[in-house]
């Protein structure tokens, strides 16, 4: 992808993200998004289809920064390294993930970590894991999934570092 067709993608996520926190996702339009991001409609559907498409590559983006490097592996799940990328992703991203949390639609796109969970999952060698894969990425991310996403509705009090201690904390029990 050139660099004119990323930076246009970005403005179009950005507007949408702009837009969806003062209106409801459902009444965003097309044109809204638009004008919003200064782009014709046929540089939207040049990059997007529907609106849906913007916030899944919003995600997409989000989720590639913070975990595209590593493995997905058992031993990165339970790695310092997972939990720093996790709270470092919902830190980062706290106008995404608050938009979607907001508007209900964190649920549409959860898809992604649970695709490459299921199949790292399947792929281990422990007998039960591979065997139970959703089980598996459910243990393995949705704890800290849901545990960040306390930290992000509770307006984020704590620090990074002192999320870190508490998820170590709770881990070690």
């Amino acid at each position: 992808m050139n660099k004119t067709a990323d930076s246009n993608r970005k403005i179009i996520e950005k507007a949408l993200l702009k837009l969806m926190k003062k209106n409801a996702y459902e009444r965003i339009s097309i044109t809204d998004i638009c004008r919003e991001a200064g782009v014709s409609r046929t540089t939207f559907y040049h990059h997007f289809s529907k609106a849906d498409d913007v916030l899944l590559s919003a995600y997409e983006s989000a989720h590639e920064k913070a975990f595209g490097s590593h493995s997905w592996t058992i031993d990165y799940f339970k790695s310092d390294q997972f939990i720093t990328d996790m709270i470092r992703f919902f830190d980062v991203n706290s106008d995404l993930l608050t938009a979607l949390r907001h508007w209900d639609l964190l649920a549409r796109i959860s898809y992604l970590p649970t695709e490459k969970s299921l199949f790292s999952a399947s792929e281990e060698k422990d007998g039960i894991l591979a065997a139970y894969p959703a089980y598996t990425m459910i243990y393995f991310w949705g704890n800290y999934f849901s545990i960040c996403s306390m930290w992000l509705r509770n307006g984020k009090k704590e620090t990074p570092e002192q999320m870190f201690k508490i998820i170590r904390h709770m881990n070690s029990l």
